[in-house]
C-alpha cells in the first residue's frame, strides 16, 4: 500500500509541476477497490487538445502493477504508446463478442479508403483489465497486425495476426447478401492450435436465429496469454427466438464453451441447453424457462416460472417459482414474490417474500434518485450452473453520490459467475487547468452526423450499462437505456452487443439486434433509434 501511495503522489506532482501550456487542461482522477476484480488502485487521466494521457497503478490478486497510455489522434490515424486493450473479434463471434488482448508497446490505427488496419509492436500483458485503473505486467514479445477491408457493401474480409512464440493467424470473410442476414467463415490457427468456425445470423419481424459451429484444438486459445483467460464458443451453438403472435414468444438454444485453466494446458468443456416461452395475457406477462447444464462431471436440470403485472402506473407485482435438480445432490425449489411501488418520480420501494426449504423470508429494497445521491437496492435471482444449487438470490446494491460539484463516489455489489457476492467501490473527480490558473475555454465543434440506439429487456424496460461495440469503439447505455454518438460524416458501421462487458448485473443474452448501425445528418428532426433486445 505504501508503494501504491508513493506512485500516485509522484504522478500528482508531475501533473502539477508541468507548465499549463505544455500539459492538459482537463484532469480526471479516480480510484477504488473491488473484490469482483480482486484489485484496488486508481488512475489519473489527462485530456488535452491533441492527446490523451493516462497513468494508473494498483494491485490485482495481491500483485502490484502499473501502467501508462498515451493516445495522439491525427486526421488520418491514431497513435498509441504504452498499454492498450485491443479487441479481437471475428465475424463468426455472434455468441461471445467480448474477446480482447492486453498489449504493451507502440501502435497505430488508421483507415485508408475501404481498409481499416491496426499495427502494434511490443509484448502481450499478463494483468486483468479492470475499471479502476490501467496496468500490466510484460509477458512475451509480440507483434499484432489486424486488417479489415470492405470489398463491397455486402462483403468484408478480415486478416488477424498475432506473431509470438505460439502463433495466431486467422482469416475470415463476412457476407451480408441482404439486410439482417449475415454469413461468415473463419479459419486458421490460435496459439498453434487449429481453428475453424462458421456462423449464420438471421432476423425478421417474427424470428431471430443465430447459429454457429466451431471446431478447435483441445488447447486452443485465441492468443497465448497468462491472463485474462477467456472462454471460447465450441462446437454447435444455436439461439432461436420465434414471435408468431404479438402476445407469444418462443425461444430455445444450446451453447458450448471451451474454458482454459490457469495451471493446465488443457481446457474444460461445458454446455447449457435452454428453452423458454413468453405469453402476455390480459396485461399479465407469463414466462417459463427450462435449463440443462453440464460442467465437468456435474449436471443440473433446472427451471423457472414467472408472472408479472402492472396495476396502475404505481404498482407492479411479480412472482417466480424456481427449481433445481442437480445430479448426485439434493433438489431445491423456492417461490419468490415481489411487490414494487413507485411513491414519487424519485422514490420507489419493493417488498420480497421468499419461501424455500420450508422457511419464509421477507426482504425490502428500493431506489432513491436525486442530484446528490442515487441509491438502488434489489434482491435479484441468478442462474449459476457451476453451483449445486443453480439459483442464487442476492442483494444487488448500487450507490452513487455527487459531492462538491465534481467529486463522485460510487459503490455496488455484484454476483460473479461462481455465485459469490462481490463489491466495487470507486471515486472520481475532474479538475481544470489553463493559462494563469484559469479554466481553459475551447470552442467545441459538433460533428454533423448522429447515430442513436436503445437497449431494452424482454419486458421493454431500459437496460442501463449495456455494452455495444460500433466498429472498434465501445459505448455504454445511460439510465434511459440509450446511447448517442456523433461522427464527421454519415456512414454505416458494424454493431456488436458485448454481453460480457455489461455493467448491469446478471448473465445476459441477445434476443434481437441489428448487425449494423447508420449515422444520419443531424437536421434537427431526431431519427428513430435502433432497438436492441436482451434477456437475463
Amino acid at each position: 500500500m505504501f508503494r501504491l501511495l508513493c506512485i500516485f503522489g509522484l504522478a500528482l506532482c508531475v501533473h502539477s509541476c508541468l507548465p499549463p501550456r505544455l500539459f492538459a487542461q482537463v484532469i480526471e482522477v479516480g480510484g477504488g477497490t473491488s473484490t469482483l476484480y480482486q484489485g484496488s488502485g486508481g488512475s489519473i487521466a489527462t485530456h488535452a487538445q491533441g492527446y490523451d494521457l493516462t497513468l494508473g497503478a494498483g494491485t490485482i490478486d495481491g500483485h502490484l502493477i502499473e501502467g501508462a497510455r498515451l493516445v495522439k489522434p491525427t486526421p488520418h490515424a491514431k497513435y498509441i504508446l504504452g498499454d492498450d486493450q485491443i479487441g479481437f473479434q471475428l465475424p463468426t463471434d455472434i455468441f461471445d463478442a467480448g474477446h480482447f488482448l492486453l498489449v504493451r508497446g507502440a501502435g497505430v490505427a488508421a483507415t485508408r479508403g475501404k481498409t481499416d488496419l491496426l499495427a502494434f509492436a511490443g509484448a502481450t500483458a499478463t494483468a486483468y483489465s479492470n475499471p479502476l485503473f490501467i496496468g500490466a505486467k510484460t509477458n512475451e514479445l509480440a507483434g499484432v497486425f489486424f486488417l479489415q477491408t470492405r470489398l463491397s457493401s455486402h462483403l468484408r474480409l478480415f486478416s488477424d495476426t498475432v506473431a509470438q512464440k505460439m502463433m495466431t493467424e486467422i482469416e475470415a470473410i463476412e457476407w451480408t447478401p441482404r439486410p439482417k442476414l449475415d454469413l461468415a467463415l473463419s479459419a486458421g490457427i490460435g496459439a498453434n492450435q487449429p481453428y475453424a468456425a462458421s456462423s449464420l445470423k438471421f432476423s425478421r419481424s417474427w424470428i431471430d436465429a443465430d447459429a454457429a459451429y466451431i471446431e478447435a484444438g483441445p488447447q486452443f486459445q485465441r492468443v497465448s496469454l497468462i491472463s485474462p483467460l477467456q472462454s471460447e464458443a465450441d462446437r454447435e451453438n444455436v439461439q432461436v427466438t420465434v414471435k408468431p403472435f404479438s402476445f407469444l414468444t418462443l425461444g430455445g438454444g444450446r451453447q458450448n464453451y471451451l474454458t482454459p485453466q490457469q495451471s493446465s494446458t488443457t481446457s474444460l468443456r461445458s454446455s447449457i441447453d435452454q428453452g423458454s416461452v413468453g405469453l402476455r395475457v390480459f396485461a399479465t406477462q407469463l414466462n417459463g424457462t427450462i435449463f440443462q447444464s453440464t460442467f465437468q462431471s456435474q449436471s443440473d436440470d433446472a427451471g423457472s416460472l414467472s408472472a408479472s403485472r402492472d396495476f396502475t402506473r404505481r404498482f407492479r407485482f411479480a412472482g417466480d417459482y424456481l427449481t433445481s435438480r442437480p445430479r448426485n445432490s439434493a433438489h431445491t425449489s423456492s417461490f419468490i414474490s415481489t411487490l414494487s411501488e413507485i411513491l414519487t418520480s424519485r422514490l420507489s420501494v419493493n417488498e420480497n417474500v421468499t419461501y424455500s426449504g420450508g422457511h419464509t423470508g421477507i426482504t425490502f429494497g428500493g431506489e432513491i434518485l436525486s442530484n446528490f445521491v442515487t441509491v438502488s437496492a434489489n434482491y435479484d435471482t441468478f442462474f449459476v450452473p457451476a453451483n449445486n444449487n443453480a439459483f442464487e438470490q442476492a442483494l444487488v446494491l448500487d450507490v452513487k453520490m455527487n459531492l462538491f460539484g465534481r467529486l463522485t463516489l460510487h459503490g455496488g455489489t455484484y454476483v460473479d459467475p461462481t455465485g459469490h457476492l462481490r463489491y466495487t467501490a470507486d471515486a472520481n473527480t475532474v479538475m481544470w487547468r489553463g493559462q494563469n490558473g484559469q479554466p481553459a475555454v475551447k470552442a467545441i465543434v459538433m460533428e454533423p452526423a448522429i447515430m442513436r440506439g436503445c437497449v431494452v429487456d424482454t419486458s421493454g424496460r431500459p437496460v442501463e450499462g449495456a455494452a455495444l461495440r460500433i466498429d472498434k469503439r465501445m459505448v455504454y447505455t445511460g439510465s434511459d437505456g440509450c446511447f448517442f454518438l456523433r461522427e464527421h460524416k454519415p456512414g454505416t458501421h458494424p454493431l456488436q452487443v458485448v454481453v460480457a462487458e455489461f455493467l448491469a448485473s446478471g448473465k445476459w443474452h441477445v434476443v434481437s439486434a441489428p448487425s449494423t448501425i447508420a449515422s444520419k445528418p443531424d437536421t434537427g428532426n431526431a431519427e428513430p433509434p435502433i432497438v436492441v433486445v436482451v434477456g437475463r
